[in-house]
């Protein structure tokens, strides 16, 4: 790989529901990016507020070409299973040699798809992530993650929307994930989880390039850490989809105190 992707074409899957107050933000930060070989493939999970509409109010005036994908036909899964299915379905309309990740209330910085091209040019890898800066109301953080992966096997990573793939490897490990197993398990666990332990492929940029926004109506919003029901079922799915990971691939699992505590937990939701 390193030496081929150069000008290699990035299509950048925005992922949205009910997101009207930051998609205009979110596309807005794609179309100004330093790297210029990119396609946009936006998807719409049905949304009951107006987003959707922006987004095509906002192409017809300024006569851009990026596809809209509705999801007329959306289920009731949960949200993590909905943006896992947003994602399949929006591979197949994507021409792109490699994928990044965007959910519709995040952004990038306009150095983003530049620098991130820059590494898969110089290494030959299947993943990178760059460092999130967390956007709250009247302050923003930069986060840092490193490479290291923890000695119990559970893999510190930036959210989805720090995440950039190749797309093939990338179609294949989706299509090998049981999602609907695990309906409250983020798609970012996953993947995660996947390219570290399995594929043994993860790198993390020294950069801080996408724009987290701490929102209060995200799908993390369900999840309360320690403090309710939901939080505690998600790290059960996680230790058993991390657990049943390792032991296909005849690795020790996960038998930490963090995953004792867990399960006996469990038994009384």
């Amino acid at each position: 790989m390193p030496g081929l992707s150069k000008n290699a074409l990035v299509t950048i899957i925005i992922t949205n529901f009910n997101k009207s107050g930051y998609v205009l933000k979110a596309i807005n930060a794609c179309l100004k990016q330093k790297y210029k070989n990119i396609e946009i493939v936006f998807f719409d999970d049905k949304s009951s507020d107006n987003s959707l509409k922006k987004i095509i109010d906002f192409k017809k005036k300024n006569n851009l070409n990026f596809r809209i994908i509705s999801n007329e036909g959306k289920k009731n899964f949960s949200s993590p299973i909905n943006q896992f299915l947003a994602i399949k379905k929006s591979l197949k309309f994507s021409r792109g040699r490699f994928i990044s990740l965007l959910d519709a209330d995040d952004y990038f910085h306009k150095d983003k798809i530049f620098e991130i091209i820059k590494v898969f040019n110089k290494k030959n890898i299947k993943i990178v992530l760059d460092q999130p800066i967390y956007k709250y109301k009247n302050k923003t953080i930069k986060k840092n993650y490193s490479n290291k992966i923890t000695k119990n096997k559970w893999p510190k990573f930036p959210p989805t929307s720090c995440m950039t793939f190749e797309k093939k490897t990338l179609v294949k490990v989706l299509d090998k994930i049981k999602f609907k197993k695990f309906p409250n398990l983020a798609i970012d666990f996953y993947l995660a989880v996947y390219y570290s332990i399995i594929i043994k492929d993860f790198y993390i940029h020294h950069l801080h390039l996408t724009y987290y926004r701490q929102v209060g109506d995200g799908t993390d919003s369900n999840y309360s850490k320690y403090k309710n029901k939901k939080w505690w079922i998600r790290r059960n799915e996680a230790f058993e989809f991390l657990n049943s990971l390792l032991s296909k691939n005849k690795m020790p699992t996960n038998k930490s105190l963090d995953y004792i505590l867990t399960k006996f937990i469990n038994i009384f939701l």
